[in-house]
């Protein structure tokens, strides 16, 4: 078992741009790669509050043991690092297995998306990893221990930590690295994170930080669930102009009116490189294995790794092997890895959500 820990690592921060005031040759200093860019780990967080999840028992096991399957499965492919504080690593060991590699950081929850940060590298060789101040989506979960999560996985990954004035989360962002950025406005300019901010001075900041040169700003709903509808839930970038959608033919809520407002934004938009977006719609599950309130049913909440990418099978045959069908197509040369993830689905989240790679 590989352990590491937090408490000697330095926090230090630096600066993109000309002191918040970005030019063009400043924003495009740095810039995120895509997330199919080779990987040198993924980064995780383990689910160390019982309360979140109904208390201790059976269930709130279960949800660990999923977290360590998907952790295992990932670790076949390219290294894993878990957090988690010390006192848990015997557990944590046992249902990752020894593979993945353990980090001495409290956590809260698994959301390494949204409480970790987003790393960016310049044309030079320079690295760096963007703090966007979780605040657990508005405020709405405790987050005392996962609020640090973005500077102790920078600090340990030799990345330095970028401060901004913005709140959000890496759920809300999906970019393309080749310039563009897709997002919801719904997370953004929202004042549980961003009291006061408008969406172009929002757009200024995520142009700095990420070095894109085009934001496509898509509705959202707010209240939709506790992130207030992350656009990996939604849509994601496949590579450069191809663009996956989430379609649940069977939805007549306000999500429903947004994803068709979204498709219709899409379709006449152009990236950064001036190219149509190709929209290929993916089917949510219907009758899934998991009966329980909320469930999140999409595939498009996957994951890109090394040589393979991850995602949610959920016990319907027709729409799980049209998923994989999509994917194989999608992305050749990858392997497809389809698991039963449903404790992390039933949970606001999915395989996307408990990730966070970094670059090489």
């Amino acid at each position: 078992m590989n352990r590491r820990r937090f408490s000697s690592l330095a926090l230090g921060a630096v600066t993109l741009g000309c002191g918040g005031n970005p030019n063009r040759s400043a924003m495009q200093l740095f810039q995120a790669p895509a997330e199919d860019a080779p990987h040198a780990r993924t980064w995780m967080c383990w689910p160390s509050t019982p309360s979140v999840y109904g208390g201790r028992g059976a269930y709130y096991e279960s949800v660990q043991e999923t977290i360590g399957r998907l952790a295992a499965a990932i670790a076949e492919h390219e290294p894993v690092t878990m957090l988690a504080d010390a006192s848990l690593h015997p557990l944590v060991a046992r249902l990752c297995g020894p593979r993945v590699q353990l980090f001495d950081v409290a956590t809260d929850d698994m959301w390494a998306r949204d409480s970790g940060p987003v790393f960016v590298r310049s044309a030079t060789g320079a690295k760096a990893a963007v703090d966007f101040n979780f605040n657990a989506w508005g405020d709405k979960q405790r987050h005392a221990r996962d609020r640090l999560v973005a500077r102790a996985i920078a600090a340990s990954a030799g990345w330095d930590r970028v401060e901004t004035h913005l709140v959000g989360e890496g759920g809300g962002l999906e970019y393309d690295g080749d310039g563009t950025l897709i997002l919801t406005e719904s997370c953004w300019v929202n004042d549980n994170r961003n009291p006061g901010l408008s969406r172009d001075e929002i757009e200024v900041e995520l142009k700095r930080l990420l070095g894109v040169e085009t934001v496509i700003w898509t509705p959202g709903v707010r209240g939709l669930d506790i992130t207030d509808g992350h656009i990996d839930g939604s849509v994601r970038i496949v590579r450069p102009g191809v663009l996956m959608m989430a379609f649940n033919p069977e939805d007549t809520t306000e999500n429903a009116e947004a994803q068709v407002e979204t498709k219709n934004i899409l379709s006449r938009a152009r990236d950064a490189r001036g190219r149509a977006f190709e929209i290929v719609e993916l089917e949510d599950a219907l009758e899934t294995r998991s009966r329980r309130a909320n469930f999140f049913s999409a595939y498009t909440n996957y994951y890109v790794g090394n040589g393979a990418l991850y995602s949610p099978e959920f016990g319907e045959a027709r729409a799980d092997n049209l998923a994989r069908a999509a994917f194989e197509r999608l992305y050749p040369g990858r392997r497809i890895v389809t698991l039963n993830l449903d404790r992390i689905y039933e949970n606001g989240g999915g395989v996307h959500c408990a990730t966070q790679q970094e670059p090489t």
